[in-house]
């Protein structure tokens, strides 16, 4: 009975659950909140919704979300509207482009973060230089984004 109330813990924001013997090869679209606790393979796409990523899930694909939350492993291009979790024992290789990350002491990331208020999707044009200006205009817009981090950490 002790496992239930930690399973309980780290679905509750999910609605559907790919459990630990589920494998998906392909493109996944959801359109409501999800955690994968198995294996998913190709793209992702939920970008009104939340996407986790459990500690046994291992994940090899592009994700686009509204959150995603990574206590497992992904590898991918990762592009969230508004949040990046990266938890304890979490493990990402791949790109962020979101506007926020929060990264839990013990969690992992190798890649490039890109941290705006717009995704990718929505400004195609965003390698035309004016990402330097953006990101040296946005350093106050960071603090409450550092502040919600280092509360995460000491939680």
């Amino acid at each position: 009975m002790a496992a239930a109330p930690s399973f309980a813990m780290e679905s509750s924001a999910a609605k559907a659950i790919l459990g630990k013997t589920i494998v998906v090869k392909g493109h996944l679209l959801s359109g409501e909140d999800l955690m994968i606790d198995g294996e998913v393979e190709g793209t992702i796409a939920m970008i009104e919704h939340r996407l986790t990523i459990a500690a046994n899930a291992s994940v090899r694909a592009d994700v686009k979300a509204r959150e995603i939350e990574v206590r497992g492993y992904i590898e991918g291009k990762l592009e969230a509207e508004d949040r990046v979790y990266i938890r304890k024992g979490g493990k990402l290789v791949g790109d962020i482009h979101s506007a926020g990350i929060v990264v839990e002491e013990g969690g992992y990331i190798k890649g490039s973060i890109d941290l705006s208020r717009h995704s990718a999707h929505s400004n195609p044009a965003g390698d035309d230089g004016s990402n330097s200006m953006d990101s040296s205009s946005n350093v106050s817009e960071l603090e409450p984004i550092q502040r919600l981090s280092e509360a995460v950490l000491r939680s």
